[in-house]
């Protein structure tokens, strides 16, 4: 096994046992859905003759072999491993500690948000590790991408759809005065957007910037001030103007958002009939710090 590998399959077992701790120390003894497989067996329960443990064993290698058929065999093996592995850390959690050991000293009116607040975070710094080592949490990933290749739905919309469908669920399973706990749903729907802003913009590194594109006439110049005023690299092409058929030069360069208003005043500065526009830049992958 080389050393990339090594550490991808190190990445993958650190983001399993913090989904495993998030689910067990607070998401479970608060009844707090989020999706997947670990929110469907808190939404059933009450209803399970064995441990939840054992219902993520049953569904993860049900999905398992389901996806070697309709997945393929590369699939399979890429998510076998983590499938098998996180009922597992599951399984000696219910054997060894007591799942209110974190919540016990917190009121219970609190334990929703208490849980959305500290398991939220954990559950998608574990989430992140195990997708930037390009490695699958398995279960209910298993079915997404099932229906959205025989479906042919994008597979950011069958997550929202088997997620939401089993958050909003939670809101007739879960003990309350009412027929429908919109306060569980709530805190539910919460917890899944928390998830999902911190996958994105912490753990992956996808910051919002800006990519400027200026196409003028003093490129040289140009370029020598956003090294000195910005700081920035710039990447050049030769471009030709359709309407008058002649050739310029594009210069592009990607920047902090309050370096692109800086670098706005600049560019006026040095050509004034300069065209310039900027396109936000989600995910910048390379060196740029």
């Amino acid at each position: 096994m080389t050393k990339h590998k090594l550490i991808q399959y190190v990445e993958i077992i650190i983001g399993v046992i913090l989904l495993d701790l998030a689910y067990f120390f607070f998401f479970e003894p608060a009844s707090l859905v989020t999706g997947g497989i670990m929110g469907l067996s808190i939404l059933i329960d009450d209803y399970l003759p064995f441990s939840p443990s054992v219902f993520m064993y049953i569904c993860n290698i049900t999905l398992l072999i389901i996806a070697l058929f309709a997945l393929g065999k590369d699939f399979f093996i890429k998510t076998i491993f983590a499938s098998i592995f996180s009922p597992t850390v599951v399984l000696i959690l219910e054997n060894l500690c007591e799942p209110t050991w974190f919540l016990s000293s917190v009121n219970p009116a609190n334990w929703y948000f208490i849980s959305m607040l500290v398991a939220s975070p954990l559950t998608a710094l574990g989430l992140g590790l195990c997708l930037r080592a390009h490695g699958s949490t398995g279960g209910m990933d298993i079915l997404q991408k099932i229906m959205s290749k025989y479906l042919h739905i994008p597979y950011s919309k069958t997550m929202y759809l088997t997620d939401w469908l089993i958050v909003i669920l939670s809101g007739f399973f879960v003990e309350s005065n009412h027929l429908f706990s919109i306060e569980c749903v709530v805190y539910g729907v919460l917890s899944v957007l928390i998830i999902g802003y911190v996958v994105d913009y912490v753990v992956l590194n996808a910051k919002t910037r800006r990519t400027a594109y200026i196409i003028t006439k003093e490129p040289d110049k140009m370029k020598q001030m956003i090294y000195d005023k910005i700081g920035r690299g710039v990447t050049e092409c030769d471009v030709r103007g359709g309407y008058e058929q002649k050739n310029m030069v594009m210069l592009i360069c990607t920047l902090d958002v309050n370096e692109a208003y800086r670098l706005q005043d600049y560019i006026k500065q040095i050509d004034s009939t300069s065209f310039t526009f900027m396109t936000k830049t989600k995910e910048v992958v390379g060196e740029f710090e």
